[in-house]
């Protein structure tokens, strides 16, 4: 083949193979997103349990009661939401208290379960090429983490 047979073969390879890597770039981008953000409410999840269930047994007793567990949730709120004890902004957009239980266990072992719903900046849905329905991308990240009161 002669050079002049070939002119604008490249950019041809280039419109063919150019859809395909950029979904590659922007998956790997959303994937590592996601980790990005589980790491950080596993992060936010472990430091608020820390901080709330240390000094909060009632008395003697060294049972954690019903308003324990609303004391614990008072003072692990702040750091659960925004990373510190103040209201500056929040590190996990859209984490709200609805998705957020504590639960005492054997008298003296408190559980925290946190459920955020993951959303892809890029697409919210997949369309389906079957039917009408699209694919919900979104999905919830859940951390479970179990102290004993001190």
């Amino acid at each position: 083949m002669s050079i002049r047979n070939q002119k604008g073969l490249a950019a041809i390879e280039l419109t063919l193979i150019l859809p395909f890597l950029l979904l590659i770039v922007f998956a790997t981008a959303e994937f590592g997103r996601m980790l990005y953000q589980y790491n950080a409410l596993n992060h936010l999840t472990r430091d608020a349990l820390r901080y709330a269930v240390h000094d909060v047994v009632d008395g003697d007793t060294g049972i954690v009661t019903n308003d324990t567990i609303s004391l614990i949730s008072a003072r692990s709120r702040n750091l659960l939401f925004y990373g510190q004890n103040s209201t500056d902004t929040e590190v996990l957009p859209g984490l709200s208290s609805a998705t957020v239980s504590i639960v005492p266990h054997n008298s003296n072992f408190v559980t925290i379960t946190v459920s955020y719903d993951w959303q892809p900046i890029f697409f919210d849905s997949m369309p389906s090429f079957v039917s009408t329905d699209s694919f919900d991308l979104t999905f919830p990240l859940v951390v479970n983490y179990t102290m004993r009161a001190l």
